[in-house]
């Protein structure tokens, strides 16, 4: 399993934002809404920068998100995980000994319940909480998979994080690291 040395990482979606991550002191970014085209490249200047990338199985364009697609992130860009909100993908990524990243949205009570016997199913190496806003369930969420004898997750929390304040909300609530796309407030973040 990856481990995350910082508490925020970088979601990229633009060539752009990607070289600016390279020069960053952030060392994790997630890359989703890329053309599978580009991947190898960005992959080869990740790992020449020292930089750790997880790519989002679901938001690749060009590659489906199931098994084959999978394989083709973990045995040829060999990625240092998988994010996808679809079960093969990431059984697909575990048996490849690549980390996992479940991402699940709350919505309503309902899907905090489909969540619980989701991770305690998959048993992913983490667990990405949207909307990020939603920290306050963490908790509940932790005492719900102790009480189905889940193992202990780390859990992450992304989506419509806007502030300092915001992200230090949900590290208290319990997340392991929040997700961002605003990579100025990821770098100020760290620098305080």
């Amino acid at each position: 399993m990856v481990s995350f040395s910082q508490p925020v990482l970088l979601a990229v979606s633009q060539i752009r934002e990607f070289e600016r991550f390279l020069n960053s002191p952030l060392d994790i970014c997630i890359l989703m809404d890329m053309h599978i085209n580009q991947l190898p490249a960005l992959m080869r200047a990740a790992r020449s920068a020292g930089k750790r990338v997880f790519l989002h199985a679901d938001l690749i364009h060009g590659l489906a998100a199931d098994e084959y697609g999978c394989e083709y992130i973990c045995q040829q860009l060999k990625a240092d995980g998988i994010i996808s909100t679809k079960n093969r993908v990431l059984e697909t990524a575990r048996r490849n000994h690549t980390a996992t990243i479940l991402r699940l949205f709350l919505i309503d009570t309902k899907s905090l319940d489909k969540g619980v016997a989701l991770i305690n199913s998959l048993r992913p190496d983490y667990v990405e909480l949207l909307p990020g806003l939603a920290c306050e369930v963490i908790p509940d969420l932790k005492q719900r998979l102790r009480e189905k004898g889940a193992p202990e997750i780390s859990l992450l929390c992304g989506g419509l994080i806007r502030t300092p304040e915001q992200i230090t909300r949900c590290l208290k609530a319990g997340a392991h690291a929040v997700t961002l796309s605003d990579r100025r407030l990821a770098e100020a973040f760290l620098a305080k």
